[in-house]
């Protein structure tokens, strides 16, 4: 007799547990939102950095022309949000080599924020 009354009283989450539920989906919603933006522009620079090492023309410029046309790149590509001093140009014995270090923050809520760091890089191989 008492099994049965148990059965009878479980009938699913409380309006509490939903609320909950709801809550941690928003939380990872807004986070996803804040992440996707930034990831698509690294993906912008890794595809900036590729043609300019696959682009003959880069292979004759000095490292002020690199650094030039990779942040006109960047423009045409819509990245906007670029420092010039994230990129940084050293000649190796077998081309210039361009590596890109940078640190995105981006806030949540108050003073909570998402902090994503990404590192690329490309060797221009001499003409």
């Amino acid at each position: 007799m008492k099994r049965m009354t148990m059965i009878q009283r479980q009938r699913g989450m409380t309006m509490l547990s939903w609320l909950v539920v709801l809550g941690i989906a928003v939380f990872f919603i807004l986070i996803g939102i804040k992440m996707v933006p930034t990831y698509l522009e690294n993906y912008s620079v890794k595809q900036v950095l590729v043609n300019m090492e696959n682009d003959r023309t880069v292979r004759k410029m000095s490292a002020q022309e690199m650094r030039q046309s990779f942040m006109k790149r960047l423009k045409i590509n819509s990245v906007y949000e670029f420092d010039r001093d994230w990129m940084k140009i050293t000649k190796q014995k077998n081309g210039n080599l361009i590596a890109v270090d940078y640190e995105i923050r981006k806030p949540v809520a108050g003073n909570v924020a998402i902090v994503m760091t990404f590192s690329d890089s490309a060797l221009i191989p001499l003409p």
